[in-house]
């Protein structure tokens, strides 16, 4: 009997045990993780941004950049005011090294045009393309050849003509020793085999002004720089740098038709300073895709100052810089500016 009873408290406590083990085998319910939360969205532009001109009012670089913004902020496609800042001077260089100091600061833009290239490459500056990151490319520009509306000056040829007959006798006005102006300069005197006499200013403005003044007998400009000048019968062009003639200046020869073996277009484009937060590139880019798109910028800018339009993003834009300086590079040792 009493071994019966034993047995009996035995089974239960096996039962009991059983049922224990068993209820604690269930497997648990893992805890349930929480939804991916989406990343925080970006706040920037948080205030103004300054666009910076490394030269005067007027010229090429100022036309661009006062067009672009009046688009951009007319379609309030950016949250903050963009400031035009003139910084000139140095050929460039004072511009792009205010906005070279500023790495890493998004809220700081430059425009670009050759002095962008030419300056480092002949020693004017202390940055160079490395110094900044590529944001957009948005047009091609050429220069031509502009006198003043009664000057006896007719063409290339009569210029070359006068030029060797008395060397330093024609005066050229351009904007910098740096720029597509003194490049053409540069060129047209060693392909013609001439010397004249190069006059630099602070602006394309100022160089217009000096033609009309009669300060100098020509002047290589872009074609938006003296476009009023000569819709108002004060100056007329005789060439174009352009390898084939361009819109507005129908009439105009080509340097390659004046029997010069020469031709330049400077890609004018912006960029932000060097170690720009992408998202802040990436904004950039699309603001000024749309810029490139929208008819105001492609009639107010592009066809108003016989501009090609051509749209680069970054990367492509980055690639076409450092072709453009190697470009730059070797023009400057064919002419004996550098070694």
């Amino acid at each position: 009997m009493k071994i019966k009873k034993i047995l009996a408290l035995v089974l239960a406590i096996m039962l009991v045990t059983s049922f224990v083990v068993g209820c604690s085998s269930t497997p648990k319910e893992e805890p349930k993780k929480d939804a991916p939360q989406e990343a925080p969205k970006s706040t920037y532009p948080e205030r103004a941004i300054e666009m910076v001109v490394p030269f005067g009012a007027g010229g090429g670089s100022d036309i661009m950049a006062r067009s672009m913004v009046k688009v951009v902020n007319d379609n309030k496609w950016v949250s903050q005011p963009i400031n035009v800042v003139n910084k000139p001077g140095g050929s460039g260089s004072i511009g792009y090294a205010y906005t070279a100091e500023k790495k890493g600061n998004p809220y700081y833009l430059a425009s670009v045009s050759s002095s962008f290239y030419t300056a480092p490459l002949l020693g004017n500056s202390p940055v160079s393309y490395k110094d900044f990151t590529p944001v957009a490319g948005l047009a091609m520009d050429t220069l031509a050849l502009f006198v003043k509306e009664d000057s006896e000056i007719t063409s290339v040829k009569q210029i070359i003509e006068k030029s060797k007959a008395t060397p330093k006798s024609i005066s050229v006005g351009g904007t910098s020793g740096t720029s597509d102006d003194a490049v053409m300069y540069r060129v047209l005197q060693d392909k013609a085999g001439i010397e004249m006499k190069y006059v630099p200013f602070e602006s394309g403005g100022e160089v217009m002004t000096a033609l009309l003044g009669g300060h100098v007998d020509v002047v290589w400009a872009n074609p938006g720089e003296a476009l009023s000048q000569v819709e108002a019968g004060k100056a007329r062009a005789i060439a174009v740098a352009s390898k084939e003639r361009i819109p507005g200046f129908d009439n105009v020869p080509t340097l390659i038709e004046e029997g010069v073996q020469a031709s330049l277009a400077q890609f004018r484009g912006v960029v932000l300073p060097k170690d720009a937060p992408p998202e802040a590139v990436k904004y950039w880019e699309d603001v000024f895709k749309k810029l490139h798109e929208s008819s105001a910028w492609q009639n107010d800018y592009i066809k108003a100052n016989s501009i090609t339009p051509r749209f680069l993003g970054s990367e492509e834009f980055g690639k076409a810089i450092v072709e453009l300086s190697d470009m730059y590079a070797e023009i400057f040792k064919q002419i004996g500016a550098t070694k």
